[in-house]
């Protein structure tokens, strides 16, 4: 790596004093940053195989890589059930750009939760939009409830919404009952949670990887999480990111949250989001199609070089 370079284990402290485990590379003063957040159940080095994919980006100082454990996830602390909110999710990802992402533009990515902690940040602080904040990568994830997620508005879209928000609030409270076995260790959990995470036939690593991510995760830190994701709205912040260079990616045969949705989500964005629909990918696009993202990860940085 270049002179300046600055590689390894970080760690950031949250206002809230939760110390977050933090990884980065490349220049300390490169001019652009992509941070890197990953879903809900799993950590960063899910993200192994497009980091790998996004690396070589960070020899000759022009960009600087940042990813970390979400509060409750991987190394990550943990505060509580009080704290499991999409809304401090955006202020986690608030510390970690100030402390990690270097002086320069920054741009956002993140994997299902991850991008609703992406859209919770920028819909708190918007003025990080164009002078900080130069473009935002949205993958498998939703502005809106993820129970209504691709349907159309409506009694039915409310209902459905009313009747997750339910089940959250129930199995957050049966959460003390299943510390002794976890739900996905198991082979019927191990079978639903690979039906949706999972299409066709990955590659059985990549399912140990990801799966095994899940099961590490404390039953308390799932169920203190449902309710708020239940409740998730932040379709109000997409008009601010109107015209800002964006990417929309999702897995054409996602079980967990439908490609209308990604459809909807670029819609809403507008003009300057592109649209890419992974043939056979389900809802961990970024690991099972790390060629496919990080392409168009490169592409996107590249549409950021080139605005003044």
């Amino acid at each position: 790596m270049a002179a300046g370079t600055v590689s390894g284990a970080r760690r950031v402290t949250t206002d809230d004093g939760v110390t977050l485990r933090a990884e980065v590379a490349g220049a300390d003063d490169a001019p652009l940053a992509l941070v890197l957040v990953h879903g809900y159940g799993a950590r960063a080095a899910v993200l192994d195989p497009l980091w790998r994919e996004l690396l070589p980006g960070t020899r000759h100082g022009g960009l600087r890589l940042v990813r970390y454990d979400q509060r409750g996830h991987g190394g990550s602390g943990w505060a509580g059930g009080r704290s499991a909110t999409v809304d401090r999710l955006g202020r986690d990802l608030g510390a970690v750009l100030d402390a990690l992402a270097g002086p320069g533009r920054v741009v956002l990515a993140g994997h299902s939760m991850g991008g609703m902690a992406v859209l919770a940040l920028l819909g708190r602080r918007p003025a990080l939009v164009g002078p900080r904040v130069a473009g935002v990568a949205l993958l498998s994830t939703a502005a809106g409830p993820v129970a209504a997620a691709g349907r159309p508005p409506g009694r039915r879209s409310r209902l459905r919404r009313r009747v997750a928000e339910g089940g959250a609030r129930l199995l957050r409270r049966a959460a003390p009952l299943a510390r002794l076995v976890h739900p996905f260790a198991r082979g019927p959990g191990r079978r639903w949670l690979r039906s949706r995470l999972f299409a066709g036939n990955p590659a059985e690593r990549t399912v140990r990887a990801v799966t095994g991510a899940w099961r590490a995760t404390p039953v308390a830190v799932l169920a203190a999480y449902l309710p708020g994701l239940a409740r998730y709205d932040r379709r109000r912040a997409l008009a601010g990111l109107r015209g800002l260079p964006a990417l929309v990616v999702a897995g054409a045969e996602d079980a967990t949250l439908p490609a209308r949705a990604a459809v909807r989500l670029a819609r809403r964005l507008g003009p300057a989001a592109r649209l890419v629909l992974v043939p056979g990918a389900g809802h961990v696009v970024p690991v099972t199609h790390p060629a496919e993202v990080g392409a168009e990860l490169r592409a996107l940085l590249d549409r950021v070089r080139e605005r003044p």
